[in-house]
């Protein structure tokens, strides 16, 4: 899948280009969708959300103008880095090293 014209200042070829763009990632072990198709992100402004933990509504996305995936804790209204690719963000997750 190509990356829209419109969000090419994300950065976020990788998850066009992942299969995961076209079914999103369930993690079984926590009953979530870790990872959404591409059919079920959302655009705020400045962050394309792509996926969420599960806990304080904190979401997975691409910062504008940014690389990599960063996590955002709407608590805090903070953004930190958590990963380089899809890949890397589903990996982390998964072996625990991305804890939230």
């Amino acid at each position: 899948m190509k990356t829209p014209a419109n969000l090419r200042d994300f950065h976020c070829d990788d998850y066009f280009a992942s299969e995961w763009a076209k079914d999103g990632y369930w993690d079984a072990s926590s009953q979530l969708m870790l990872v959404v198709p591409a059919r079920q992100r959302e655009l705020r402004s400045d962050f394309l959300v792509i996926g969420r933990p599960g806990v304080d509504g904190i979401e997975f996305g691409y910062r504008r103008e940014q690389r990599g995936i960063w996590a955002y804790y709407p608590i805090e209204r903070r953004f930190v880095a958590v990963a380089k690719t899809t890949a890397d963000l589903i990996d982390g997750y998964v072996s625990c090293r991305i804890t939230l």
